[in-house]
């Protein structure tokens, strides 16, 4: 309820902000200036609302937002309409930002979708090619202006809210982030692996409409923490002796456990977005560090089980449900021995199937139907199984035709 409290009034508070704004904009553009009311910056209100939080916020803010500037106008129904319209365009540019130009791209959307508004209520209402020029140049002024001005405020907003958008993670993509230079450097192995898992959820992500981008920029950095002792773990080990030989099973899994501690260490150092860091312990919840324990268990010492548990917690949003089942899948298919797309398959429902049932998934949003969309079909498109089957280059086995 905390958690959900801090998101919730930073909300508000830019969102009444944002509102208050353009409505005394409109007030002192029209009627302290007499400008156009198409200069009222409506535009980047959407853009900026879309950014930071989703087009449905957005799109609600701009309905309360656009009718009482409407009022102000004196119940201005074709202002009402063509800001409508226009403020549309923009959510629809930007609602799934994946690059930077797409903030830009939409300038000429904006602008094609204020010549065909104006024209149309131009000639409905008779109004004459100087006044339907003047309006589509006060609009276009905004649409060219909005991309520079969104990009700063929604900056700005991110910077004294903590709120992380898109555009942040885009940054955080980059392999020349510091954090993933040092990971490709001292644990290849790692970074390969991470590369591969991000593969697997953004796929998973884009089967149950979860956040995809989000998804592959946690796999990216969930295993941040394995740069401390590198050695230690079997992705980075290439020949010679095993650092676990001369080591009691206590002290490997506490030594593999540590990797979430040291991950959390480092996402705070280099200043990574709490969104992201949380996929540091969650990836893991409070499983146990299977191969150890059993050992510990068939060498017949006694053996505390949460000396082998990591510390969790448990993923709480699909994107950290999502990783947790495709970090687990990477690792367990990478074991199987001459794998194929039934053995794969089956590997897959077994490590969902365990997730479920030690209650890993407990605090997760995932249903059944999207567990069973995460995990995909062969001959799909999205989930595991295809990438999987075009990793391990599988083909399916079709029956000949018959002659």
């Amino acid at each position: 309820k905390e958690n959900m409290k801090d998101k919730l009034i930073p909300s508000i508070i830019i969102i009444s902000f944002i509102i208050i704004f353009e409505i005394a904009a409109a007030y002192v553009l029209t009627q302290r200036f007499n400008f156009s009311e198409y200069l009222i910056p409506i535009i980047i209100a959407a853009m900026v609302l879309t950014i930071l939080f989703d087009f449905q916020i957005a799109f609600m803010s701009m309905v309360t937002t656009i009718l009482l500037i409407s009022i102000i106008l004196g119940n201005d129904f074709e202002y009402l309409t063509t800001s409508l319209f226009i403020s549309l365009v923009a959510i629809y540019s930007v609602k799934s930002l994946r690059r930077r130009s797409q903030l830009f791209k939409a300038i000429f959307a904006l602008i094609a979708s204020s010549i065909f508004i104006v024209i149309g209520h131009g000639f409905f209402l008779g109004y004459s090619i100087q006044d339907m020029v003047d309006n589509i140049i006060a609009l276009s002024f905004i649409a060219i202006i909005s991309p520079l001005i969104t990009y700063g405020l929604v900056g700005f907003f991110e910077s004294i809210f903590n709120i992380t958008t898109n555009l942040t993670l885009l940054e955080l993509l980059d392999f020349q982030h510091p954090l993933l230079k040092r990971l490709q450097k001292e644990a290849n192995g790692t970074f390969n692996h991470s590369i591969v898992v991000g593969n697997l959820a953004e796929s998973c992500a884009d089967a149950i409409g979860a956040n995809s981008l989000l998804c592959r920029v946690g796999a990216y950095y969930h295993d941040l923490g394995k740069m401390v002792r590198p050695e230690y773990y079997i992705e980075n080990q290439y020949g010679g002796d095993n650092k676990h030989d001369g080591l009691t099973s206590v002290m490997s899994a506490k030594i593999i456990k540590n990797h979430v501690i040291d991950g959390l260490k480092l996402a705070k150092e280099y200043g990574l977005p709490k969104k992201v860091s949380d996929f540091i312990p969650m990836h893991h919840g409070t499983t146990r560090v299977e191969y150890f324990y059993r050992t510990a268990v068939k060498s017949g010492e006694k053996v505390d089980e949460l000396q082998f548990c990591y510390p969790g917690p448990k993923p709480n949003t699909k994107e950290t449900g999502i990783l947790m089942i495709c970090e687990a899948v990477e690792a367990a298919v990478r074991s199987i021995k001459n794998p194929d797309i039934f053995k794969i398959e089956e590997m897959i429902s077994n490590i969902i199937d365990s997730r479920i049932a030690s209650r890993q998934l407990s605090d997760c949003p995932l249903t059944m139907d999207e567990l069973s969309k995460i995990k995909g079909k062969i001959d799909g498109s999205t989930g595991l199984l295809p990438v999987l089957r075009g990793i391990y280059h599988i083909r399916i086995e079709y029956p000949a035709p018959k002659i």
